[in-house]
């Protein structure tokens, strides 16, 4: 993240523009200090932290200055003045997603999440993009993570509405929704996924509808994930900063290095920009927004991030778009294009 950065700076910023590297270790209580010494010291933006306990505790300790703080969470519990998320939120995921399963006809929505922040944020997303929509929420399960396999078996099978006892004639039943979200981080998408299927939804004729997606660590190999949507950055623009990256470090970047890349660069922009010692909000918060290395994005008053995303499709051979993503945000912040 700080080769990123160190980038960023070279690409749009001014001779008198500074990066102070700070290391939180990962807790609240040094990103605390960390922000105290970048006051001290006469930042005018904090970049970073990551981990939305950090971002709280780094806001607070430089609300003395009202220093802006360019956060590379996703947190919304982290959100208070001055504070502005880079990463991606659930909702906008969400609301891609079920938007375009909408578009596609599907009319009738699963919703099956964990019962985490992540899950239960991500179904309430979800109802709220299904009323925008005009999507009935036809079901709605919750799996707790700490479930051994046989009792995750029958949470989802109670949630699919499959019978105790499967006979020929249960098995050719409709199934409850057309379109089914699955709320889930990291490798709990798989195991949520393949009960799913073994319960009676396939995957052909439901629309499998999967969050919290990594786009370095795609389930290829998972069957009932085949052809599943997910909601992501345009890939063109991540490969435009991966091959800036690779060629002034020699390797290739994670994808969150765009999130510190990005936000180095606007802190740049605005530091030339400003006609006091206090960034310019009105520009960052401007309807037609950025373009980084996650594609556009624009930022709301409340302080997150509108990112405009592409659906992809997971297959065993790799992604395939499904829907560009928009190439622009219209005079009222909407994406377009």
């Amino acid at each position: 993240m700080l080769n990123a950065a160190q980038l960023a700076l070279y690409d749009a910023a001014g001779e008198d523009f500074v990066l102070m590297p700070m290391d939180t270790g990962g807790v609240p209580a040094n990103a605390a200090e960390a922000a105290r010494q970048s006051v001290k010291r006469g930042a005018g933006v904090l970049l970073g932290p990551v981990f939305g306990s950090n971002v709280a505790a780094a806001a607070e300790a430089a609300r003395t200055r009202a220093l802006p703080v360019f956060a590379f969470s996703n947190d919304r519990s982290a959100l208070r003045p001055g504070v502005w998320l880079f990463g991606l939120p659930p909702e906008e995921e969400v609301e891609r997603l079920v938007g375009h399963a909408a578009a596609e006809g599907r009319r009738r929505l699963g919703i099956l999440a964990y019962d985490t922040g992540f899950g239960r944020y991500a179904a309430e997303a979800a109802r709220r993009a299904a009323a925008r929509h005009g999507v009935i929420v036809a079901r709605r399960g919750f799996l707790s993570a700490g479930l051994d396999a046989k009792a995750l078996s029958e949470r989802v099978r109670v949630f699919t509405g499959a019978p105790a006892k499967r006979t020929p004639e249960t098995d050719e039943r409709p199934p409850p929704f057309d379109a089914v979200l699955i709320a889930a981080e990291g490798e709990a998408l798989r195991p949520a996924a393949a009960l799913l299927a073994f319960h009676g939804i396939d995957p052909r004729q439901v629309r499998y509808l999967a969050t919290g997606i990594r786009p370095d660590r795609l389930p290829l190999d998972e069957p009932s994930l085949s052809g599943a949507w997910y909601a992501g950055p345009p890939p063109e623009a991540f490969d435009l900063f991966s091959r800036r990256y690779k060629a002034a470090y020699g390797a290739a970047p994670p994808r969150l290095a765009g999130l510190a890349y990005d936000a180095t660069a606007i802190a740049a922009m605005l530091a030339q920009d400003r006609r006091s010692t206090v960034l310019d909000m009105a520009t960052l918060t401007a309807p037609d927004g950025f373009f980084g290395a996650g594609g556009f994005f624009r930022f709301r008053r409340d302080g997150t991030v509108q990112r405009a995303l592409a659906v992809f499709e997971i297959a065993p051979e790799g992604p395939r778009i499904v829907d560009p993503a928009p190439d622009r945000f219209d005079t009222g912040g909407r994406p377009v294009g």
